[in-house]
């Protein structure tokens, strides 16, 4: 179904391991039972100290209930985050096909993702520019977008992209 302002219930939530996503997720879905704790969605990584991911044992021993998707959350310590170099715009839009390729996967329809700014910004300006107006509109905390997956067999689209809060 391409008609993303239709109202329908939750399959999957999936969200980013860093900390603040992690709780805006059970935030917003407190009694929800299928929640996944996915490392391609982060924030850009790099250079700020609040984009390093806790380790994977602590966020885990934190959060027990959540499902960890072990291919992107290999490793206990966060091996990516680098204090003097920050993940590049190319670097996450490799992360955002990844997961969109996991995501097309997936037996769930209507899927909620919790993540951070750049992560969208990069995911909307590879796929749907246009609802960022080409680049002069940015991504800022708390927006909600609402999209339709497509994948033909050879590349993802996101169709029907609204900013809806």
């Amino acid at each position: 179904d391409t008609d993303c302002n239709q109202k329908r219930p939750i399959d999957l939530v999936v969200c980013s391991p860093l900390m603040r996503c992690i709780q805006t997720a059970l935030h917003i879905f407190p009694n929800f039972s299928s929640i996944c704790c996915h490392g391609d969605v982060r924030e850009a990584f790099g250079m700020h100290y609040p984009d390093r991911r806790r380790p994977l044992s602590q966020i885990k021993a934190n959060f027990p209930n959540l499902t960890y998707h072990q291919q992107s959350l290999s490793s206990e310590d966060d091996i990516d985050w680098q204090p003097h170099k920050r993940e590049t715009q190319v670097d996450v839009e490799k992360r955002v096909a990844s997961f969109l390729a996991w995501l097309t996967e997936q037996p769930q329809e209507s899927i909620v993702v919790v993540t951070h700014g750049v992560f969208i910004e990069c995911a909307l300006l590879k796929y749907f520019p246009q609802v960022l107006e080409f680049g002069k509109k940015r991504v800022y905390n708390c927006e909600v977008y609402v999209a339709h997956l497509a994948y033909d067999g050879n590349q993802h689209e996101l169709n029907n992209v609204k900013q809806i809060a």
